[in-house]
């Protein structure tokens, strides 16, 4: 693969280009590390007057163990960047106060290869505290201001998500609330809730499913929504059931559920029982669902199903 860089970057260095000569080199950040503007998905690296500035969607650094390549594109950039002065955090995360002297902008078409591994507790082995993202950048070209700058293999560094516990600590197979005059269905445990908005009739139907066939729903943001909050006091049934929101308690955290993706995360499932009587027991579970404030993230199981409750019909 070396011998077919090289013999790429050889062509392109013998027919030359518009734009100036290709040039192989390296940057300078020596052992700085990453960091992260706490108010968007910038990461960056700077060294004096210098700065290597990579944006990329937050979800490209999900808390599970796995490895991603993906293609820099319209949704990614990566910039370096030199500054008249010694760069200062709010020239890259705010709004700039330095001059910038010079910038290369990444061309499409390189990738980015992110590696997730986790981090454990000192204290216990087998807890999981944080995932370590090592990032890459290859194959890389940018554009300066009159020349082409080739990176085959560009180690960016390392960047950490801490392990966010929500502490969906309701009762599992626990009867759900529902509101008769809302598609409301939802559970709490003092201060904390965990609402479905979903259109019943489409999930809760009296006909048991069959054995590894649940009725299934993708979360979305009209009549499959998903939302866990924290209020400033502790809460009841008629704070959700009533057709005006009371004013306390008031809501102090919100994280919406994304939106699923067919037969990979986000969905909502449903296995219906016949217990008798014309009553019939759903079970509701939430699948690889991920909960999302700001730019974080939370899942309460990202490998499988979390037991939002049973809800219960008679027909």
């Amino acid at each position: 693969m070396k011998y077919v860089w090289a013999l790429f970057v050889s062509v392109l260095l013998l027919s030359g280009c518009d734009d100036g000569d290709i040039i192989v080199e390296n940057f300078n950040f020596g052992s700085q590390s990453v960091q992260k503007c706490s108010d968007s998905n910038t990461l960056y690296k700077t060294n004096d007057k210098e700065a290597l500035i990579f944006v990329t969607p937050e979800e490209k650094f999900s808390n599970e163990t796995q490895t991603q390549t993906y293609v820099v594109d319209t949704e990614t950039s990566i910039t370096y960047r030199k500054y008249s002065e010694d760069v200062i955090t709010s020239s890259i995360c705010g709004t700039p106060t330095q001059t910038i002297t010079e910038e290369w902008s990444c061309l499409a078409g390189g990738t980015v290869e992110i590696k997730s591994t986790p981090i454990y507790d000192t204290n216990d082995p087998t807890k999981i505290i944080a995932y370590n993202h090592a990032i890459t950048f290859k194959n890389v070209v940018f554009q300066a201001p009159d020349k082409q700058v080739v990176f085959e293999n560009y180690v960016f560094g390392n960047y950490r998500t801490d392990v966010i516990d929500l502490a969906f600590d309701f009762n599992p197979t626990g009867t759900v609330k529902s509101c008769t005059t809302k598609n409301l269905i939802f559970k709490y445990n003092s201060t904390k809730a965990l609402l479905l908005d979903v259109d019943k009739t489409q999930l809760f139907v009296n006909t048991v499913t069959a054995p590894g066939s649940p009725r299934t729903a993708l979360i979305n943001g009209t009549n499959f929504k998903v939302v866990y909050r924290v209020y400033s006091g502790n809460l009841n049934d008629d704070f959700f059931c009533s057709s005006i929101t009371p004013s306390n308690p008031t809501l102090t955290e919100e994280w919406t559920a994304n939106e699923g993706e067919n037969n990979v995360s986000g969905i909502i499932r449903v296995v219906t029982e016949d217990v008798g009587g014309n009553t019939f027991k759903h079970t509701i579970s939430l699948y690889k669902t991920t909960f999302k404030k700001g730019v974080k993230y939370y899942s309460p199981n990202p490998d499988g199903d979390y037991v939002f409750g049973v809800y219960y019909t008679t027909s």
